[in-house]
């Protein structure tokens, strides 16, 4: 029966929700409602029938979340306004995934977690993580890790990257293309990059959406790699190369880009998918322990760290390189 956990996951998201409204945190809301909801479970252990079904309903609500983020791009603004963001965002993205995926297994972090790590930091932060977490075969709790190791690193970036505007002498363009090329969330670079003024935060959105614009190309890419690694066979294999929800994203953006909608379409659907993300990420929570947290210890947070410090540092190299200083 889906109606109690589906009810309980609304509750913990509005605590998030209201605790954020209540206390003006700095804090991805999805990351609060994923700590309510491990706390609620260390308080109130549930059952385990009921336990899984409320992973379940949430990796269901977490897909239908991405499915309507790719209403949020529209092609055709980013290649019009974006220009070399499109270029850059390829090579830091690529860059960032292919090095930390690497480094991790190196370090001793599993693949899997690896993985979430680096395309957490390289494209969109949670949503990434989530959308990756089936072809990468991770386990719930390398999935909770790395959302809260990089919604760490994000929420550091947020505050790191405005302070260091006037230091740097960055432009408002510059800062926002900064700001939108190297943190991780979409909330957090509007946050931090309309801090700069008005240009910065247009530039950083636009500039951040067309990170957003790699999750599918990098889901593909990654599907395929690690099938690759596996020796699997594509015919084969349980889980599809494309996944539903990618072609959803995919669609979702299509529609955004051909047609002309209202102008309130947008702004509601990023609400609801926001809505969705936090929800999903409660019940993700309540199937979490933080023993189970703990036990992987402190490499996956160096490897966040190092990630986040990489792609802030090539993304500046280049903004300062092309004289937007």
């Amino acid at each position: 029966m889906a109606a109690p956990p589906l009810l309980a996951c609304a509750v913990l998201a509005y605590a998030a929700w209201y605790g954020l409204r209540q206390l003006s945190l700095q804090i991805s809301p999805i990351a609060l409602a994923m700590l309510i909801g491990m706390f609620a479970a260390g308080v109130l252990p549930l059952p385990k029938d009921v336990s899984k079904e409320i992973g379940n309903l949430s990796k269901t609500i977490l897909r239908w979340g991405i499915v309507l983020m790719g209403l949020q791009l529209d092609l055709k603004r980013v290649v019009l306004t974006a220009g070399p963001a499109v270029p850059v965002t390829l090579v830091a993205t690529g860059s960032t995934i292919a090095l930390f995926w690497w480094l991790g297994r190196r370090i001793g972090v599993s693949g899997a977690l690896s993985v979430l790590v680096a395309i957490g930091t390289g494209v969109c932060g949670a949503a990434a993580i989530v959308a990756a977490s089936a072809p990468a075969r991770a386990k719930d709790e390398e999935t909770g890790y790395a959302l809260g190791v990089i919604t760490l690193c994000g929420t550091i970036a947020l505050f790191a990257e405005p302070a260091l505007m006037p230091i740097l002498g960055l432009q408002e363009r510059a800062f926002g293309f900064w700001a939108g090329s190297s943190i991780h969330e979409v909330a957090q670079v509007v946050a931090a990059a309309f801090t700069g003024g008005t240009i910065a935060g247009e530039v950083g959105t636009v500039v951040k959406l067309t990170r957003v614009l790699w999750l599918a190309p990098c889901l593909i890419v990654l599907s395929l790699v690690l099938r690759r690694l596996e020796g699997g066979d594509t015919k084969d294999a349980k889980v599809p190369l494309v996944p539903w929800y990618v072609l959803g994203f995919l669609g979702m953006a299509t529609i955004g880009t051909i047609i002309d909608l209202p102008a309130f379409v947008r702004p509601t659907m990023n609400w609801v998918a926001g809505g969705f993300f936090v929800v999903a990420l409660a019940g993700v929570g309540l199937g979490l322990k933080f023993g189970q947290i703990m036990a992987f210890g402190i490499r996956p947070l160096l490897l966040a760290a190092m990630a986040s410090l990489f792609i802030a540092c090539i993304t500046l190299a280049w903004v300062m390189g092309v004289g937007w200083v």
